[in-house]
């Protein structure tokens, strides 16, 4: 079942009536976990358009050609990775989000667009060989972006932040809830 589906199902469930007092309940780890669990979650995706050298195999100072080309990059977390803990004496609840890690790039084949140096390199394998080099080129340069690790990173507390805070604001007793 979907972890968007179960929290709704779960707040439903755990609504009183009208005419009934709440129950008071316990939050547990466990409880916080099944509202997460999902593996792996992109948070953010940017468009990358990227142009990429492609070296002369017998002579690797040489450029054959060059290859323009866009690409989807997705970053996000591992939701088997955050950490949760709950300290029921302080009434605290903090959730430690893992490192952010790129979780898909898509290089659109169809964009690819060459500038031939070498017109010998323009041949039937050009489009495997350029296709792998901007998959490479898409990983170096979206791996070291500083912005879409940040930008990956608060998306992710901020859906965790939806996900978790109305259950816990449900609670008689109040929790304090941090994510980070």
């Amino acid at each position: 079942m979907n972890s968007f589906f179960l929290l709704a199902l779960c707040l439903a469930l755990n609504r009183p009536k009208e005419d009934e007092a709440p129950e008071p309940e316990v939050i547990t780890v466990a409880t916080l976990e099944k509202i997460i669990h999902i593996s792996e979650l992109s948070t953010y995706t940017a468009v990358y358009n990227g142009i990429a050298k492609v070296m002369n195999e017998k002579k690797p100072e040489k450029i054959d050609y060059y290859v323009a080309y866009e690409a989807q990059v997705k970053a996000g977390i591992d939701l088997d990775q955050v950490q949760i803990s709950v300290d029921h004496e302080k009434n605290e609840i903090v959730i430690t989000v893992p490192e952010v890690r790129m979780t898909d790039m898509i290089v659109n084949p169809g964009t690819l667009d060459y500038m031939f140096v070498n017109d010998k390199a323009n041949n039937e394998s050009v489009m495997e060989e350029a296709f792998k080099v901007c998959k490479e080129d898409v990983s170096q340069e979206s791996e070291g972006h500083p912005a879409i690790h940040d930008m990956a990173r608060q998306n992710a507390i901020n859906l965790l932040t939806a996900l978790i805070q109305p259950v816990v604001d449900q609670f008689e007793q109040k929790y304090t809830l941090t994510i980070g």
